[in-house]
């Protein structure tokens, strides 16, 4: 079977695939690939996503649509041929709905409607990402193509870490390992604005945050270290090294930064809406800030966004964990083979099923 991606994705794969065979190029800046958008969320993931796929011989990828048997589609980065085109016959592309668009501010939701049915209109199967996900697209839309929920995965942590390990040890030299870490960009739903207020104001332990803080919000506080946005890798190998991942943003669909804290056995603490607490199950403490039957859908999202902080719950969480220690229960883990398997095999049904029809 010969699957084709977007352009980009693609080379970025074959870029990857360079860093983790060469060590000239596992050293090399990340800055160079901003064209790329290597450090946006549903880029990263594909781009190993289709290098595990050729790894390990599932499927031969391309960026050549026009001869392959199946495209994917990813909703939160494509090629801007998909938006006034239809270069190829539905039937042969599988979009993959990142959530990303359902939300966007500041934008009428049927403009939103009208942008996310174009490309659902040029494909036959949708993969999501969590039953978060596909809970907001089904009560968002009112027919969609049949569709998969294929969660993300993680591959191993690479062992060369030249920055990664410089990094690592500045953080030790202040705190050992005893620290939690932060991650995310500086935006509303993420609230890092709000946990760094509640490690300033509490002495809730020791915080390394990986964000573009501004400097108005950076408190001169011992306690609290800023690295700024980082790349994905080494943020994850330093996530690796912490005590738990604080994941609280208000809502989430299927974070790449929960999944490979999950790989790396590292407990994650989020918040009870949204795809982050569905994938973190056991893995991790959900804080029960929301009600437990608010809908997962537009109507739940603008509930959240107009949450407050829980600051005596939050603050009582981290106090338990520095009292008691944090102690979880490892029931998945989500590796990045299988969901390659999962992907092809997807792609290979819908292929298969075509060809009966015809």
């Amino acid at each position: 079977m010969l699957i084709s991606v977007d352009s980009r994705t693609f080379l970025l794969s074959k870029i990857n695939k360079l860093r983790r065979e060469n060590n000239f190029f596992k050293n090399s800046s990340l800055k160079n690939l901003v064209i790329l958008s290597e450090n946006f969320g549903p880029q990263k993931f594909l781009s190993d996503l289709i290098l595990t796929i050729e790894q390990n011989n599932l499927a031969e990828v391309t960026c050549n649509f026009l001869n392959s048997n199946i495209h994917i589609i990813n909703s939160g980065f494509y090629s801007p041929i998909w938006k006034y085109m239809r270069p190829k016959n539905k039937d042969k592309v599988l979009l993959r709905l990142d959530g990303i668009g359902i939300d966007t501010p500041n934008i009428q939701e049927s403009k939103i409607k009208f942008h996310l049915c174009n490309l659902i209109d040029k494909s036959s199967f949708l993969i999501y990402q969590s039953n978060f996900c596909k809970n907001c697209f089904l009560d968002l839309f009112e027919s969609l193509p049949e569709g998969n929920i294929i969660i993300n995965g993680a591959n191993e942590i690479s062992v060369f870490q030249t920055y990664g390990d410089k990094l690592l040890k500045q953080i030790r030299e202040k705190y050992e390992d005893k620290f939690f870490t932060l991650a995310g960009r500086f935006t509303s739903r993420k609230r890092i604005k709000e946990v760094i207020e509640q490690f300033n104001e509490s002495d809730l332990g020791n915080l390394v945050v990986f964000s573009d803080v501004p400097e108005e919000f950076k408190y001169k506080n011992p306690r609290i270290m800023y690295l700024g946005m980082v790349a994905p890798e080494t943020a994850r190998y330093l996530i690796s090294k912490s005590i738990a991942l604080i994941h609280f943003d208000r809502y989430d669909w299927c974070p790449n930064l929960v999944i490979g804290a999950i790989y790396d056995r590292i407990p994650v603490i989020c918040s009870n809406f949204g795809g982050t607490p569905e994938i973190t199950g056991k893995n991790g403490l959900i804080i029960k800030e929301f009600p437990e039957d608010l809908p997962q859908n537009l109507d739940g999202i603008e509930f959240v966004k107009n949450a407050n902080f829980p600051s005596e719950l939050f603050k009582e969480i981290i106090y338990e964990i520095q009292i008691k220690g944090i102690n979880i229960s490892i029931n998945k883990v989500y590796d990045i083979n299988d969901t390659a398997k999962e992907y092809v095999n997807t792609a290979s049904n819908c292929e298969t099923f075509k060809k009966d029809i015809i």
